[in-house]
């Protein structure tokens, strides 16, 4: 739309240009042709500064909130658990406080031991309003970037694996609501935009 904007704002300010130079060849009035350049000119300027190229603007906030859900200190490598005399349940205990450090921008981690899930809930206001969006409107998932924030979490859900073994699930909800991803043993179970 600002593409438009600058399109017709730069004819405008040539057609304007050229009626200020008639004007003074020719002895007309200059003032209404300067206040159209004027206004024409910094209307183009405008049009122009608020391109996405030049302002950053492209970027969803799924693509924000993506960024920085790489758990880039758990992506390709498993949870610090212990193997000495520590039992299952401190290792589980363990990894959702390394969880709960890690996904703290994104919201709250909670342990269900008798189903063996994590639940990341989410309270980050970018990712709920994204969430909120591709609900309503699932097709925009590829321009939010929601692949990419889905295949970071099946990497987190693969790691999960190779700490605590096979059966253990993952899932990030909004609030009570039901979970809008769901990963168990490094698969997606659950993608409620694709």
């Amino acid at each position: 739309m600002m593409l438009g904007f600058a399109i017709m704002g730069g004819l405008i300010t040539l057609i304007a240009g050229f009626s200020l130079m008639n004007a003074i060849h020719t002895g007309n009035s200059k003032i209404g042709v300067s206040l159209l350049l004027a206004a024409a000119l910094l209307g183009t300027i405008f049009a122009i500064w608020k391109l996405p190229y030049w302002s950053n603007q492209s970027e969803t906030p799924a693509a924000h909130t993506a960024k920085k859900a790489q758990l880039n200190s758990h992506a390709d490598q498993a949870f610090s658990t212990s193997s000495g005399q520590v039992t299952q349940a401190d290792n589980e205990k363990s990894v959702a406080q390394q969880l709960s450090k890690a996904l703290s921008k994104l919201g709250t981690v909670s342990f269900d031991q008798s189903h063996k899930t994590y639940t990341l809930t989410v309270t980050n206001h970018d990712l709920k309003q994204t969430i909120a969006a591709l609900t309503k409107k699932p097709s925009l998932a590829k321009q939010a970037k929601w692949p990419r924030f889905v295949e970071n979490f099946t990497k987190t859900s693969g790691s999960l694996e190779k700490s605590l073994g096979k059966g253990y699930t993952l899932e990030v909800r909004v609030g009570q609501q039901s979970p809008v991803l769901v990963f168990k043993d490094g698969y997606v179970v659950k993608n409620q935009f694709e």
